[in-house]
């Protein structure tokens, strides 16, 4: 059993191949978590493990591991640097108390590194800086360091001396503790500092001078201090430094090699040293759910302390088809322990916990209970999914993760196999509750399966594990883009009439509604200018009902309408015929009239679309995102890179990867995200319109 006080939490993060999973495997041998360096390059590694993580050479789902170092439990969790697979990053951010930003020394900064840092800053997480691959042939780390000072926009402290670069790499002398890791590769049995060489003594002299100038920088009374006496005691340095990480007014940057490995002794000191323990960070926002219709949920927060009642939020799940599925949860508060009962408040149902687990890979190791803080593993929970909070029934909490990246388009899933439909809905809704990012639905009007993901590549890894899990062969269908609908004029004075007379009671229902515009993002209002009892108090509802389900069916080509003010002012009813159900039908009808006189349009899904390429292709890059209906918004050079940022309609990226490849000789990098709705240009309309095949349903007269 771990205290909270000696747990460290942090989560690598950064753009893929930068080296987190080296790096990750590193720090479990040298601390003696494993018995010998896992390898992502020959496929050893322990944490992609994945037979899809082996293929595609990268992290395709967060995993989780600990080591114990200087008496301290760290719990390291390794998220994925592809853009398809960030939910997963998203979701890890929100477990952990600190960073590592990974990014790689040949490399550099690169998109992902950009939005997963911009993420720490949002959450106010500490953050540490791992420069890797200094060994590397083309290493070039103390550009890549200027390069992280000018594109991330913050202030970094480097912390180690290093010498030599590439393959002419030796070690480092960390600057705060004066230690020298240089010549051997660090391991089990070699973690001892050995001492300064002659040659390396002024550059750790310079260095430290440097170091102790920019912690002293963050407090005033370091800066009186340093101005009146020129240096700072080793305990005055060790708590600026200390303080100014935690409140995020410096970054520190390391240097280290995975496969080597060296550096990984130091950065393991910075964790136990500067990251802050479980207690010692803000308390977890949340809130208490409400079972009352319409009741807005009461906004709490629940402080990260081993006395207060037990919390766990899910925050990874995996499925193994001996196993079943094994939930990761990072203990908000309290004690959770084996065997206990908690209230899911979610879903409001309890669950019965069995095991509690902690280890690395599949090596886990049963505790009897986990304190506030730990990220543990709780196997065969019965209900309890990704983004679930576990807490005592009678303090119950939800706690508000981290808001994840919307899916950026849909494809259909396609399978010939005879009987194939349920066992593919199955897997694809388990693949769901493993992946945050992924999104399982069906077309209303084609009643065809979609699988929705933040990029093809994610799609892509979706079939192929449905196809080694259950053995049917299956394939993707073209894109289905998430459009919606709006008006663009504002109409009055339009009747929704429904009068239906059978044998007994007949329907009747008749509405008066003026609907207009909204401000993109706007959403839908309703508003009740009912006066005199025109349609009795009991019916109103009926009518916004009506209305809403006719906004999800669309008007123009079946996609959901939105951005839209209805007002019903008038109205007439029956004291026998009408009914719930006939005002619903009289709200249809009066949206659909008043919609086919409010120019409605097709909005397109704008994104945010990011480009780092060679200088020389930057030409290429430019024209090609015109070609594409694209908005060039600026471009900045780093080096010999262009960093291109453009708007361009989703409809038109959705095969870019291949193209960006082909004009950039494989150098090109991209990331991208939903930015906004923008309407579409005619031509494209009518060609979404034509494409959807919508046909309007037949009201029921």
């Amino acid at each position: 059993m771990f205290a909270s006080d000696d747990i460290r939490n942090v989560a690598l993060i950064g753009h893929k191949g930068s080296g987190k999973t080296q790096l990750a495997e590193a720090m479990l041998y040298v601390a003696k978590a494993t018995a010998k360096l896992g390898k992502v390059d020959d496929k050893s590694s322990i944490l992609d493990d994945a037979i899809e993580e082996k293929e595609h050479a990268c992290s395709l789902e967060t995993s989780v591991a600990h080591v114990m170092w200087g008496g301290k439990k760290i719990n390291i969790v390794d998220t994925p640097g592809e853009g398809s697979f960030l939910a997963d990053t998203r979701l890890a951010l929100g477990a952990v108390d600190a960073a590592i930003l990974v990014v790689s020394g040949k490399d550099g900064v690169q998109p992902i590194t950009e939005r997963v840092f911009s993420w720490t800053r949002e959450l106010n997480l500490p953050c540490l800086v791992v420069v890797t691959k200094v060994d590397a042939e083309n290493a070039k780390p103390d550009d890549v360091v200027s390069e992280i000072k000018t594109r991330l926009k913050v202030p970094v402290a480097v912390m180690e001396a290093r010498l030599g670069e590439g393959p002419a790499y030796q070690g480092v002398i960390t600057l705060r503790t004066q230690k020298a890791f240089v010549g051997k590769p660090e391991a089990p049995n070699n973690v001892a500092p050995g001492a300064v060489p002659d040659g390396a003594k002024s550059a750790l002299e310079n260095g430290r001078g440097r170091l102790v100038d920019d912690v002293a920088g963050t407090d005033d009374a370091l800066t009186e201090k340093y101005l009146t006496e020129g240096d700072l005691t080793q305990a005055e340095l060790d708590a600026g430094l200390r303080s100014a990480v935690r409140g995020g007014k410096l970054f520190p940057v390391y240097f280290a090699s995975g496969v080597r490995p060296s550096g990984i002794v130091a950065l393991l000191d910075a964790v136990n040293d500067l990251v802050p323990s479980p207690t010692e960070r803000a308390p977890f926002k949340g809130t208490v759910p409400t079972s009352k219709a319409g009741a807005t949920a009461q906004t709490v927060e629940r402080a990260p302390t081993t006395d207060g009642p037990p919390a766990a939020f899910i925050f990874k799940t995996t499925w193994d088809q001996h196993a079943g599925h094994t939930s990761w949860v990072r203990v908000l508060s309290g004690t959770v322990k084996a065997d206990a009962t908690l209230l899911n408040a979610h879903t409001s149902n309890h669950e019965r916990l069995g095991k509690i687990l902690h280890g690395v890979g599949k090596d886990l190791k049963q505790l009897d209970h986990a304190s506030a803080g730990d990220i543990v593993a709780l196997p065969k929970l019965k209900a309890t999914r990704t983004t679930h909070t576990l807490c005592d029934d009678k303090h119950v909490f939800e706690y508000a993760f981290p808001a994840l990246p919307p899916p950026l388009f849909s494809r259909g899933v396609k399978f010939e196999a005879k009987g194939g439909e349920d066992k593919v809905g199955t897997a694809l809704h388990r693949l769901a509750e493993e992946d945050p990012g992924l999104i399982v639905g069906q077309d209303e009007t084609t009643r065809e399966m979609l699988v929705s993901g933040l990029g093809s590549l994610h799609l892509e890894i979706t079939v192929e594990r449905i196809r080694r899990r259950i053995g049917i062969d299956c394939r993707l269908g073209p894109p289905h883009i998430a459009y919606k609908e709006t008006i663009t004029k504002k109409v009055t004075g339009i009747e929704g009439k429904h009068k239906k007379q059978s044998g007994g009671h007949g329907q009747f229902g008749v509405c008066y509604i003026d609907m207009e515009p909204l401000p993109r993002g706007g959403g839908f209002e309703f508003e009740d200018a009912i006066v005199g009892g025109a349609i009795p108090r009991q019916f109103i509802p009926s009518v916004e009902k009506g209305v809403v389900k006719s906004m999800a069916r669309g008007f123009l080509a079946g996609f959901q309408m939105v951005d839209v003010k209805v007002r019903v002012y008038d109205g007439k009813y029956h004291d026998v015929d009408s009914s719930d159900a006939a005002f619903q039908m009289a709200g249809s009808k009066a949206f659909k009239a008043a919609a086919a006189q409010c120019h409605p349009v097709i909005l397109e899904p704008i994104v945010k679309l990011q480009v780092t390429a060679p200088q020389s292709t930057t030409g290429d890059v430019i024209g090609d995102i015109n070609s594409r209906r694209g908005r060039i918004l600026g471009t900045d050079s780093v080096d010999d890179q262009t960093i291109v940022n453009a708007y361009v309609p989703l409809s038109e990226v959705l095969e870019y990867e291949s193209k960006l490849k082909s004009m950039t000789q494989g150098k090109g990098t991209f990331s991208m995200s939903v930015s906004h709705l923008e309407i579409c240009p005619p031509m494209v309309q009518d060609k979404v319109v034509k494409d959807s095949g919508f046909k309007h349903a037949e009201e029921d007269e």
